[in-house]
């Protein structure tokens, strides 16, 4: 049997496993974030195999980090079946679960990414020094964004905006029930004088004015369950920041070979064009969850935003298994083995994606270069 059909079957026995778990537990969870992580493992999958069947030593820890960057999206399904149990051990406990998953997933896709263009940047340093340096960035800047959740488990609760609330929502309970009506935002004001925050300590009180805007604000989040935007709000920005960065370090990738027009891998500058879109998804998503008011519209965007990310996904997948196919055949061992022994001696691989780009918007009488041709010296 094929490799190919091998991880094609090994993926559809697992899907098999996980949905029939699923059905017997009565786990609740939307289509679109199910479909997600069940991609995710596929991508898994494909990465382990490209891991075992890369020519190159250096290549393996490329997707040895992506394998174990998605092999994360398993933790989410576990956690998905054990939500129940966790909440009645105690209530916080399914949020400060869920934060540090967050933290250790998008500190494992930023990992991957800096390493990639670490190994791009250094291509001739040893392995371990380049894990060194990927550990000492990432970690930085983990820790930075991360920090408040680590020193805090709780800190969801501990915020401005959930502490602001917290005395908008009391006040406003009161004059509720004094006068049989809803207090409205100029009721609570009268009454009420918020804090002054910096860095989370209190400075001083709100001017009159600000302080009846900052109560308007937070009103609607009185309503239902809406509030639970706002307990969500600092783990969201947190997924905004580390996307960012990964962002950064993509564009910096294909600057540098806009610049140099290194020979590399086949296919490796398409599959961080896709991560690139996966993670400005991240973004979108994550800044969308901040400015949505109502908890309903919240878990609403969150799953109709998946989808755009599944298709991504889907296309990672497609990607992967291109490259698998590639280095798993006579030509594309070949080449991958000439990138090793003789990279100064090649141009770079052209599937039929750029053939595509370059027949549809560029002059090909014009484009120098031809595969395993002699580069000529400047």
């Amino acid at each position: 049997m094929a490799v190919r059909q091998k991880i094609l079957l090994s993926w559809v026995v697992v899907v098999i496993a996980i949905a029939s778990a699923t059905f017997i537990l009565n786990t609740k969870i939307s289509f679109s974030l199910f479909a997600t992580d069940l991609i995710a493992i596929l991508i898994c999958f494909l990465s382990l195999a490209l891991m075992k069947y890369e020519p190159s030593k250096k290549n393996k820890p490329l997707f040895l980090n992506f394998a174990i960057f998605f092999s994360l999206s398993t933790l989410t399904l576990i956690f998905n079946f054990v939500v129940p149990y966790l909440a009645n051990i105690n209530a916080y406990l399914p949020l400060v679960v869920a934060q540090y998953l967050k933290g250790i997933y998008y500190f494992a896709l930023a990992f991957s990414v800096v390493y990639l263009v670490v190994d791009s940047l250094f291509r001739d340093i040893r392995i371990p020094a380049k894990y060194i340096a990927t550990s000492f960035i990432t970690g930085l800047f983990f820790v930075l964004y991360f920090y408040n959740f680590i020193s805090n488990p709780k800190y969801a609760y501990a915020t401005d905006d959930v502490k602001d609330f917290i005395a908008v929502k009391n006040v406003y309970a009161q004059l509720s029930a004094n006068s049989e009506r809803e207090a409205s935002p100029e009721e609570i004001a009268n009454v009420l004088t918020l804090k002054a925050w910096k860095n989370n300590e209190a400075v001083g009180n709100l001017y009159p004015d600000k302080n009846l805007t900052r109560i308007k604000e937070l009103y609607p989040y009185l309503e239902g369950t809406n509030y639970g935007v706002l307990i969500y709000k600092p783990i969201n920005m947190y997924m905004v920041k580390m996307n960012v960065f990964v962002c950064f370090f993509i564009i910096l990738f294909f600057g540098y070979q806009y610049k140099k027009d290194p020979p590399q891998g086949a296919y490796i500058d398409k599959m961080m064009f896709l991560i690139l879109l996966f993670s400005s998804l991240e973004i979108l998503h994550a800044w969308s969850y901040i400015y949505t008011v109502e908890w309903n519209k919240f878990t609403q965007t969150l799953n109709m935003g998946q989808y755009l990310t599944i298709l991504v996904l889907l296309l990672l997948a497609g990607v992967l298994n291109a490259r698998l196919r590639f280095v798993t055949s006579a030509s594309g061992e070949f080449y991958e083995s000439q990138l090793v022994s003789g990279s100064q001696h090649i141009s770079r691989w052209r599937d039929w994606v750029d053939n595509l780009i370059v027949f549809s918007f560029f002059n090909t009488k014009a484009i120098e270069g031809i595969l395993f041709s002699q580069r000529r010296k400047k």
